[in-house]
């Protein structure tokens, strides 16, 4: 299962079982829910940066070949 789907259907199950928890008094659903909603959210957010991490490394990568480019361009003058 794709992590972006896996982590969006632990937040709403997370939601869903501390919502019965809380209704039937039970506080280890409601735990179970709060964990399994914290679970997703965690998730995403570790999703999230190693998106930005990749976009990161990408634009060093392209400013390295840049100044490598101009490096090399101004030797050759």
């Amino acid at each position: 299962m794709n992590d972006s789907i896996k982590s969006k259907t632990d937040k709403v199950v997370g939601t869903i079982k501390e919502n019965i928890g809380k209704a039937i008094d039970s506080e280890q659903m409601e735990l179970s829910g709060k964990l399994q909603n914290l679970a997703g959210e965690t998730r995403r957010k570790v999703e999230e940066t190693m998106g930005k991490s990749v976009q990161i490394s990408e634009d060093i990568k392209e400013s390295i070949a840049e100044k490598a480019n101009d490096l090399i361009d101004s030797v050759r003058r």
